[in-house]
């Protein structure tokens, strides 16, 4: 049985955040209110979607927890701030059957890209381990720290942390880092050397060590078999995001790009293919 579309129901912007990351990929401005955005998650429901509610960081206004309930998701991305000034948060969240936090922490490069210390993120997830969630890491990876793999492993392994999640460094964001960061194909190939020698080293029930999308197909890989087949990349087919300002996009690392579609008498309504249809690899590839 096919699984249904995705849509990412985007909240809140930039401006909404409590940090301000200059590699953040959020372009657009405005938010929606809680009571609206729970009301755009029941109709897309009803349309059938899978719906997901997330945005620059939910926990700065908590009322959007009525929207994530509705949503039946049992997780939230955060960067951890929030939790230093009320642990309280804690608390309510798992009275809103929150089970999942996912943490930024870059490892090496918090400093290139003004975002949060991994100091402060091992503190709170340490907490949050110890408050009995399941914590993700997902660090995001460029030509100066991905040599660093098996230490990050290690790293989110101590924290408690049940997951961590590489993610390559897209140009995109209030500040580009200069080229040299983006990661060349051989530093992928390393990469991926890496990533299988540290889950050589730790079991997943250790420390689940997990590769996004952005890295394109991996040798060896279901991946590789979907590229084959054009249908490595889901982006603009069977999942979108919808931004505050009702543009639909196929995903949020193509925020960037323009869009494919309108939120147009309360349905998605796609009005362009991406790349009509390419679908060997990640489409950050080719539109970013």
């Amino acid at each position: 049985m096919d699984e249904k579309p995705t849509v990412a129901v985007m909240a809140n912007d930039k401006k909404s955040c409590n940090a301000d990351c200059e590699h953040c990929f959020i372009p657009y401005s405005g938010s929606r209110s809680p009571e609206e955005t729970l009301e755009i998650v029941i109709q897309l429901q009803d349309q059938g979607f899978d719906v997901n509610v997330t945005g620059s960081e939910l926990l700065v206004n908590l009322d959007y927890l009525e929207a994530v309930k509705q949503s039946d998701q049992d997780w939230i991305f955060t960067n951890g701030l929030v939790f230093i000034k009320n642990p309280g948060i804690f608390n309510l969240l798992k009275e809103n059957n929150i089970k999942t936090l996912h943490f930024s922490a870059h490892f090496g490069i918090y400093d290139d890209l003004n975002s949060v210390p991994t100091s402060l993120v091992e503190k709170v997830v340490k907490e949050a381990v110890d408050r009995g969630f399941e914590t993700r890491i997902a660090t995001t990876i460029t030509s100066s720290n991905y040599r660093d793999v098996v230490e990050m492993c290690q790293q989110a392994y101590d924290w408690g942390a049940e997951r961590i999640m590489f993610i390559r460094y897209i140009p995109t964001g209030n500040k580009i880092l200069p080229t040299e960061n983006i990661l060349k194909p051989g530093e992928i190939s390393d990469f991926f050397n890496l990533v299988q020698e540290a889950r050589e080293s730790y079991s997943e029930d250790d420390v689940r060590i997990e590769l996004h999308g952005t890295f394109g197909p991996r040798p060896g890989s279901k991946g590789e078999e979907l590229a084959k087949n054009n249908c490595f990349c889901p982006a603009g087919k069977s999942k979108f995001v919808l931004t505050p300002d009702d543009k639909v996009y196929g995903c949020a690392f193509l925020l960037c790009t323009d869009p494919i579609g309108e939120y147009r008498n309360n349905k998605i309504m796609i009005d362009e293919d991406l790349l009509d249809n390419r679908r060997d690899t990640c489409l950050t590839y080719y539109l970013t």
